[in-house]
């Protein structure tokens, strides 16, 4: 426990070793979630690119299904990540996992298919089921970092949590880096007859149609991976050994009538506090710049960079921006942990959406890594705190539910983004156009605007929001 004499430098360095003392089950929730989402953003980094380029689709189909799909992510959090929860963590994780790895070999097997309606029904049924499955694991992950955590550690197990999925996305950038010019790469070769020198990659090249569908299988196994050392890992003695025990498999014989948990889920907790709703839904605008990490940023690079720029284009979006929040996420939630919430918001926000205003000058690759960097480095202030305060608010065994009312913006700012960002790429950056006459600049000046929108919105509300959010946000009423 930290001691309030404490320096400030002790109770920075207790941050990090009280994490020894939290129990085993703490580390295998973490296990489960960072490897599963390794494949999950992998598969979503390329999905545009999969849709457009190897099933044929038009950039608007293609930026509304990739939206759709992450809106339906965080939809189904509201509800099925809240009940499976009351089937126990374990059971939980490895039924989620084991839909994840059916629904990926669906969805990598869909570049086989010849048929246009063939097609489209295995992206459809692949990805609901993607959808499904990360709707169940993320909140129930949530849910198990609270129960293996206590009161001085919880903060740093959402920093953890957070920060090693982004070094788990680093890792499947390197990965899709490696893979995806490499497999294609050795069918030019074929097609050329030509000798080829793939090595490790032939066999990947071999049962893949593009490079991208060899990404796909390469996630398809790291999600088996997932499934197979978590179910071998986590124990029932494992699950069982919890500080703070989570009454959501207690009481799941005892929910009631359907409609009497629903109009009990809207009558209490958030929903009954306006300035929690207004908190949340203002970070909507932000929000669209983490849309736009894979809606925008991988079609923009490859079509307004150079080629070799363009084929290495996971390094910028799957490396700066994870390795950043790898790196600092522990130590500025370390930092910042005693700062309220709002506050940490406020800035963070700022700092996130303040970046986009470079890449208006056009494409530049000096302006785009230095984007990423501070946009990242606003992200990692941010993010994870705002997790902890919503896991916080909850009550308990709702915790689920609450994490989920929590990415309704996110939602949102899915939903919306998709819905017109295809159109910008085909307005300001369409394909087969020469790099020097697309007008990205314009594009982006319209998502700076957008952005800038949450942390002025935070500012002029800051007064009348931080008078109700209570304790966990620096407010002032409980």
């Amino acid at each position: 426990m930290t001691e309030p004499g404490q320096s400030p430098l002790s109770r920075f360095i207790a941050s990090f070793t009280q994490l020894r003392h939290c129990p085993r089950g703490l580390w295998f929730v973490l296990f489960a979630f960072v490897v599963e989402s390794i494949a999950y953003f992998g598969m979503l980094t390329l999905m545009t690119t999969y849709l457009t380029a190897d099933l044929g689709w038009g950039d608007g189909m293609a930026s509304v299904t990739v939206s759709l799909f992450t809106m339906l992510v965080t939809l189904l959090m509201l509800g099925a990540g809240s009940y499976a929860e009351g089937f126990g963590l374990r059971r939980a994780i490895i039924f989620a996992l084991v839909i994840s790895t059916g629904a990926r070999f669906l969805y990598s097997y869909a570049g086989y298919s010849t048929s246009g309606w063939a097609v489209g029904a295995i992206v459809v049924v692949s990805l609901s089921a993607v959808a499904l499955g990360s709707a169940i694991l993320q909140p129930v992950c949530y849910s198990g970092v609270k129960q293996y955590t206590d009161e001085n550690t919880n903060s740093m197990g959402y920093g953890l949590i957070y920060g090693f999925m982004n070094l788990g996305i680093v890792i499947i950038g390197g990965i899709s880096a490696w893979a995806r010019p490499g497999v294609e790469a050795i069918h030019e070769a074929a097609a050329s007859g030509e000798p080829s020198s793939g090595g490790v990659l032939e066999p990947l090249a071999g049962v893949s149609s593009s490079g991208v569908q060899a990404v796909n299988w390469i996630c398809t196994g790291i999600t088996v991976l997932a499934l197979v050392g978590f179910a071998l890992m986590m124990s029932r003695r494992a699950e069982a050994d919890k500080l703070r025990p989570d009454t959501a498999e207690r009481d799941r014989g005892q929910r009631g009538p359907l409609g009497d948990r629903i109009r009990s889920y809207f009558r209490e907790g958030p929903f009954t506090n306006k300035r929690f709703i207004f908190f949340i839904f203002m970070l909507l605008p932000v929000r669209t710049l983490f849309a736009h990490q894979w809606l925008t940023m991988p079609q923009y690079i490859i079509r307004a960079y150079p080629a070799g720029v363009g084929d290495k284009m996971e390094w910028l979006v799957n490396w700066i921006n994870p390795l950043v929040i790898f790196l600092f996420v522990p130590v500025l939630t370390a930092l910042t942990r005693r700062l309220n919430v709002y506050r940490v918001m406020m800035i963070g926000s700022l700092i996130s959406a303040a970046p986009t205003f470079l890449l208006a000058f056009g494409p530049d690759l000096g302006l785009l890594i230095t984007y990423f960097v501070i946009f990242s480095l606003g992200e990692a202030l941010w993010s994870a705190r705002f997790l902890e305060y919503a896991s916080e608010l909850a009550p308990e065994g709702r915790l689920a539910q609450y994490m989920g009312l929590a990415q309704i913006p996110w939602l949102m700012a899915k939903g919306t983004t998709g819905f017109y960002s295809g159109y910008m790429l085909a307005t300001y950056c369409p394909e087969g156009v020469p790099a020097e006459q697309l007008q990205t600049g314009t594009m982006w000046l319209w998502y700076a605007f957008i952005a800038m929108l949450s942390p002025l919105g935070l500012w002029l509300a800051r007064h009348w929001v931080m008078a109700g959010l209570g304790p966990a946000a620096g407010g002032t009423k409980s």
